[in-house]
């Protein structure tokens, strides 16, 4: 899971870029660009990057996406439906220099400034099909309604930062370290997988091994194992009529009162109402 640029297409004739993915499952890489992205998640469950953070998504997601932070989706191994997002990228200066200082735009500022990596606006289904609509109006239209759009998303009152740090920034060493970690942990996350083992796999002592990762990833190794863990019980929880302890057991985890305690400190719910919240 190497992070690469993407090339956002330049127009002319229009400063937002418009674009939609719908395919059997969302498989884009991990990838940065230069400019701000609002993604909507049309269909679809799995597991997200942004920045340094990973976490389980779901439909009807609207998500703010800071320049230059690394991200992408994936979809649930068990998922069989379809995914289909709709998303806009613009540059900084899409309205000129200094448009952000102008008083009318003083919320959006403020939006932008507490965008570190990332925001997520969940279940935002009417906003999100207001992007959707987008897609099919003249690009004087879409520069309106894609103004008021950013200005009523500064003003939603539920809204959860992606990460405190933009972490996985690429050079060449630390890109070939990052895409060997990431994928050891999307591979073995089942079982147990300790950090001298990871400290092996990049050819680094486990002192070292930990200071780079929390110097990469803003937080430990044991926090981003349990995070990741965490958002891959939550597709089982969804997608299946598996036991919540077999989902515990199949994440890798062996203590109950563990996955427990990790899953209600990192979705802020117990498995049980997870599911059934999910479900309603």
């Amino acid at each position: 899971m190497k992070p690469i640029l993407e090339l956002v297409p330049n127009s002319a004739q229009q400063s937002l870029f418009f674009n939609h993915y719908e395919q059997k499952r969302f498989d884009f890489p991990l990838h940065y660009h230069p400019q701000w992205e609002l993604i909507y998640l049309v269909e679809g469950t799995g597991t997200a990057y942004t920045g340094n953070a990973v976490r389980h998504f779901v439909a009807n997601e609207l998500a703010l996406i800071a320049p230059n932070t690394p991200h992408c989706w994936k979809s649930d191994e068990l998922a069989n439906n379809s995914v289909k997002s709709v998303f806009v990228q613009w540059d900084n200066q899409f309205l000129g220099e200094d448009w952000l200082n102008k008083p009318e735009f003083s919320t959006v500022k403020k939006m932008f400034e507490s965008c570190k990596t990332g925001l997520s606006f969940p279940q935002c289904q009417k906003l999100g099909e207001r992007l959707v609509n987008m897609q099919h109006k003249s690009p004087f239209q879409r520069m309106i309604s894609f103004i008021d759009l950013l200005h009523e998303l500064s003003l939603h009152d539920q809204v959860e930062p992606l990460g405190q740090q933009s972490a996985l920034l690429p050079s060449t060493t630390s890109d070939r370290r990052i895409e060997s970690i990431l994928n050891y942990i999307d591979k073995f996350y089942s079982r147990k997988i300790m950090a001298d083992e990871m400290a092996t796999l990049v050819n680094m002592t486990p002192v070292s091994f930990s200071k780079y990762f929390k110097r990469t990833f803003h937080k430990t190794f044991t926090q981003f194992l349990n995070e990741f863990r965490v958002s891959q019980s939550c597709g089982l929880l969804i997608s299946t009529e598996l036991a919540v302890e077999e989902v515990a057991y199949q994440c890798g985890y062996q203590n109950m009162s563990f996955f427990h305690r990790q899953f209600k400190i990192i979705t802020q719910k117990t498995p049980n109402n997870f599911r059934v919240d999910y479900h309603r």
